[in-house]
């Protein structure tokens, strides 16, 4: 099974405007350039070992129709990868498993000063990157890894700490309007189980949820299917199944709230969290938690 969440990918029509957000909210933008096999561009937010990546289309010749379609909505959370350490082995499990899986596939980017970083990622039941990245994530395995990944993803910028206190991501919550088949399906495809034996009632999402934990660290997806309004019945009204939510983990969340207050910046508090709109009118919602 995969070891972790890798990174998160919110896309956008204009990224420039998606990046002074995330500044706007604390975060401290790196890296970045262009995918010339997808067609797209992206600048980075660098989480310890993951990143939430800033999406955009750069060729829209080039560019998958799904996505496409997702940025001529407005765009929002379009997926998610996981990261395998041997992903050869990952997909010959899946096949094992009855599972139409894809690739690997080699992946590159390509910076604005000429500087290119690798990958190969895996999919299932589709070629196209971005129709398979959510419900279900895509697996990648990078060239790199520790700090020289880091550095990588950095590109000609310095790596530097987030003004709001962020460490790493934490979690990653999937709306679904038939969890127990969401659940088959990441336990066929990825052999991740939940931890629950029955699902639980989140009131802050107003959503029934089950978890499903990797075998390492403190990561984890959320499957979440809504019992009234809120975030996850927003995500199913206006994009179908797929991420509602990411959550981040800070080192002092207090810290992180005055830094919102501060710069004016609309949240809500739960007992242990707090929520705050990534893109404004879309469905990518942030959760501040305690590292």
């Amino acid at each position: 099974m995969p070891t972790r969440i890798d990174h998160v990918i919110v896309a956008t029509p204009t990224l420039g405007e998606l990046e002074a957000r995330c500044l706007q909210l604390g975060f401290a933008v790196v890296g970045g350039g262009t995918h010339p096999h997808l067609g797209t561009r992206n600048r980075l937010i660098v989480l310890d070992e993951g990143y939430i990546e800033l999406l955009s289309i750069a060729d829209e010749s080039r560019v998958s129709p799904h996505l496409a379609q997702r940025v001529a909505q407005g765009g929002g959370w379009v997926g998610f990868a996981v990261q395998s350490d041997q992903i050869e082995a990952e997909v010959a499990a899946r096949r094992s498993r009855g599972v139409d899986a894809h690739g690997p596939q080699p992946g590159r980017l390509v910076g604005p000063d000429g500087r290119e970083r690798g990958w190969r990622v895996a999919t299932v039941a589709t070629d196209d990157l971005w129709a398979s990245a959510e419900p279900l994530p895509f697996l990648i395995q990078h060239n790199t890894t520790g700090q020289r990944h880091r550095d990588e993803l950095a590109g000609a910028d310095e790596l530097a700490p987030h003004a709001n206190g962020a460490q790493s991501l934490r979690d990653v919550t999937i709306a679904t309007d038939d969890l127990s088949r969401l659940r088959q399906r990441y336990a066929t495809a990825y052999a991740m189980t939940t931890s629950d034996d029955a699902p639980t009632h989140d009131a802050t999402l107003n959503a029934t949820t089950l978890t499903a934990p990797f075998a390492t660290g403190h990561e984890r997806v959320i499957l979440a299917q809504p019992t009234g309004d809120g975030i996850v019945r927003d995500r199913l009204a206006t994009s179908g199944e797929g991420m509602a939510l990411v959550t981040v983990a800070v080192d002092d969340l207090e810290a992180t709230a005055a830094l919102l207050t501060a710069r004016h910046i609309t949240y809500t508090r739960t007992p242990h969290a707090m929520l705050v709109a990534l893109l404004t009118g879309s469905s990518a919602w942030l959760r501040f938690v305690a590292e």
